[in-house]
């Protein structure tokens, strides 16, 4: 993640910790799992109720952390968009965000409406125009927001995920790689129900902590064969690292049903092969997670 003190090429000090239970089921007992950070200042440690791997203690998640990692990041972006359509068409050729909505298309069988949590500059959100008649975003970047408003012209919600009016009702809900970023994520699968409309999807990418390549990287760290490179301006943006188990038993106690899921590689999030689908199907050894899920009518 891109923040203040990487623009300012300052090192990042907390000016605050906060001692947490675990995200996922509040559960209070813990065992370490690693140490990480420049001068491996942070913890990760492991939940010995449901599993998810989570930092604790962590900087304290308040207004400033989040104006730090968010408006920040969107002056650096935004210094490289001269363009905004050229840069719309050479991202999507550059990325896989036509696959994944064709994808998102196998099991959004309504197609009516789609929300983009953490819309960004909105590249996922231009490819799913070419099949939704109504898209929507949200950002807690004010300049992000506006951007994608003003080159898209859709509506995006700036703010909490967790303030979006209920008045509209979406077939599918994306959140890539933001969950993780948030303190209360019980509370967004909660709000989530209220925007969904009756038989629409949740659409969850979140990291693997458990990946093949993770798993690696901490036995060489374990022995001593590697140290783990960790930028100086860096935050652990990631306030939990979520695993198969985990996720699965957080989905569930929510009410949640899990209508597919797979690990996948940033690199090829649609992966056909025969080893693709052993690896990310059977193993789920892949770098990332998604999870397609509806709300679980005989739990609600």
């Amino acid at each position: 993640m891109s923040t203040k003190q990487r623009l300012e090429n300052v090192p990042y000090i907390p000016e605050e910790w906060e001692t947490v239970t675990c995200p996922f089921c509040h559960h209070a007992k813990y065992s370490i799992y690693e140490r990480y950070g420049n001068t491996w200042q942070y913890t990760h440690v492991k939940c010995l109720q449901c599993g998810l791997i989570y930092c604790n203690p962590r900087p304290k998640y308040d207004a400033s952390f989040v104006h730090d990692a968010y408006e920040y990041y969107a002056e650096e972006v935004f210094k490289v968009v001269s363009d905004p359509q050229k840069y719309y068409q050479l991202e999507v050729a550059h990325t896989q965000y036509d696959d994944c909505v064709a994808e998102i298309l196998l099991y959004d069988t309504q197609r009516s409406s789609i929300l983009d949590v953490g819309s960004h500059t909105g590249i996922f959100l231009y490819s799913a125009l070419k099949h939704y008649p109504k898209a929507t975003g949200i950002d807690v970047s004010s300049r992000m927001a506006k951007f994608v408003e003003e080159n898209l012209k859709i509506k995006v919600y700036l703010g909490k995920f967790e303030e979006v009016p209920t008045d509209a009702k979406f077939s599918c809900i994306n959140m890539s790689h933001v969950i993780e970023h948030i303190p209360n994520p019980k509370d967004w699968l909660d709000h989530s129900k209220k925007l969904l409309a009756d038989g629409g999807i949740l659409v969850i990418s979140v990291p693997n902590m458990f990946s093949l390549t993770n798993k690696i990287k901490l036995f060489l760290k374990r022995i001593g064969l590697r140290k783990g490179r960790w930028e100086p301006w860096r935050t652990p943006d990631h306030l939990f690292e979520p695993t198969v188990p985990s996720m699965l038993r957080f989905l569930d106690v929510n009410g949640f049903e899990v209508i597919h899921y797979k690990s996948y590689s940033r690199k090829k999030e649609v992966d056909r092969s025969a080893w693709g689908k052993w690896m990310h199907q059977k193993r789920y050894w892949g770098s990332n997670l998604r999870f397609y899920v509806r709300v679980n009518q005989s739990k609600s």
